[in-house]
């Protein structure tokens, strides 16, 4: 009998040892029990976020301590386009049902119209508000912003949106030969506004080599909403709950009026929406995504300084406008939610996005100076981008780009066009989005 038990008792060691730790507590919530029974797990998007899980990658051998604790067969990353064909597969899975053990990674574009289609599961159905209580401040106002209806469809700090958020970058080489305003200054000064960058603007647009061409010029071409943002204005703005069009707000008109200004009465807008001008040393101001910032260490012989947008007369105080924001999410028909949130928990971790994100402004910012706004902006997200761009278009395309191209073609007023397609993008709103 003692035998018996002895052998009962190294069985029993034997199966704690093999079984794995299936209770779980993340570094911003308690899960609880944790078991994929051995399913499969597929990470879909336009860029692998698992490579640092790689041999080689800053936290090599995270996949195979994941598959191990919560019980998963295989983690894959399955690559799709960025865009309409990318989510076209998106929903080719959900449509199939091969999506139960998906995390999708979404930019904004894309995430609405799949949410329009009933394809995104609304995590706060299985989560609390404690949990986005330890979420950064970023995650939190993402989570705040691509909710709909009281219901949360973000969670992951996968990504952020320090790699989009958008600021004026200059070209000090250029504004010191010049003998024009140090940007910094007048930001330390609270005199960086559109009257200010305005004069540096026309002093720098001019011909340099006498040839009677312009080949220097003030500013990027708008490609983006980025200045009716810098106005504190927003096409689309959350009136009631509901979206509602507000195109016509006096931010939004005033930034138009400007930006035709800029373009095509004062010239001093040259290059393309790519932006090389910028790189090459023709041009003295481009609004730039911080990875796109990132390039310009490498990318640009001239020294070059960051501040925020000027602050427009409609605003009272800097914005801070994303050109794109990503996230993880869950695909409606879910097998397990809450197990996929904790997976993502164990992969992507609250302290290692902030020590990337530091070291990303360190390899962004070319001074002190550009340190300090580039974490000012980014720690105060105002949250502006082009979130409803899928139903009412952009300004080359829709019925916003036609109405974009009539007021930079002096063909109508801004405050004309915008009224006029108000209600047919009211009307376009309210059928995407079921009101």
């Amino acid at each position: 009998m003692r035998k018996f038990s002895k052998v009962l008792l190294l069985v029993l060691l034997l199966a704690l040892v093999a079984t794995p730790v299936l209770a779980y507590r993340s570094d911003r919530y308690d899960f609880g029990h944790v078991d994929f029974g051995g399913a499969t797990v597929t990470v879909v998007g336009w860029w692998d976020p698992l490579e640092q899980f790689y041999e080689g990658g800053n936290y090599a051998g995270r996949i195979e301590e994941a598959k191990k604790l919560f019980n998963i067969g295989d983690i894959k990353f399955l690559q799709v386009p960025w865009g309409p064909e990318g989510q076209d597969i998106y929903m080719s899975r959900f449509l199939a049902g091969d999506s139960k053990y998906d995390l999708w990674m979404l930019p904004h574009v894309t995430y609405f119209p799949m949410w329009a289609a009933g394809a995104i599961y609304p995590v706060s159905n299985v989560i609390t508000d404690d949990y986005y209580a330890n979420l950064p401040y970023q995650h939190q106002k993402m989570a705040e912003i691509l909710g709909v209806d009281g219901k949360k469809y973000t969670f992951s700090v996968f990504n952020g949106i320090n790699n989009n958020t958008v600021f004026l970058a200059f070209n000090k080489t250029l504004l010191e030969r010049d003998g024009l305003p140090d940007p910094y200054e007048l930001y330390e000064n609270n005199q960086w506004n559109w009257d200010t960058m305005t004069e540096i603007a026309i002093r720098a647009t001019r011909d340099t080599d006498g040839d009677g061409q312009i080949d220097q010029w003030g500013m990027t071409v708008p490609n983006g909403d980025d200045w009716i943002h810098a106005n504190g204005g927003a096409l689309v703005r959350s009136v009631d709950g509901k979206a509602t069009f507000t195109g016509d707000d006096p931010a939004v008109v005033n930034a138009l009026r400007q930006m035709r200004m800029w373009e095509y009465e004062l010239n001093v807008m040259g290059g393309t929406w790519e932006k090389r001008e910028f790189f090459n040393g023709q041009i003295a101001f481009a609004n730039l995504p911080t990875w796109q910032i990132g390039q310009l260490r490498e990318g640009m012989e001239d020294e070059y300084g960051i501040v925020p947008l000027p602050m427009g007369p409609d605003a009272k105080d800097y914005h801070f406008p994303s050109d794109n924001v990503d996230s993880l999410y869950i695909p409606a028909n879910a097998a397990d939610p809450k197990a996929l949130i904790a997976l993502d928990n164990f992969l992507w971790r609250v302290e290692e996005f902030e020590q990337g994100q530091a070291e990303g402004f360190l390899n962004q910012a070319p001074d002190r100076v550009a340190y300090s706004i580039l974490q000012k902006g980014v720690r105060n997200w105002t949250g502006e981008a082009t979130y409803f761009a899928w139903v009412i278009g952009t300004y080359y395309q829709s019925i916003y780009g036609e109405a974009y191209n009539a007021i930079m073609s002096g063909e109508k007023t801004p405050a004309a066009a915008m009224a006029e397609i108000k209600p047919t993008a009211q009307a376009m709103l309210n059928d995407a989005l079921g009101y």
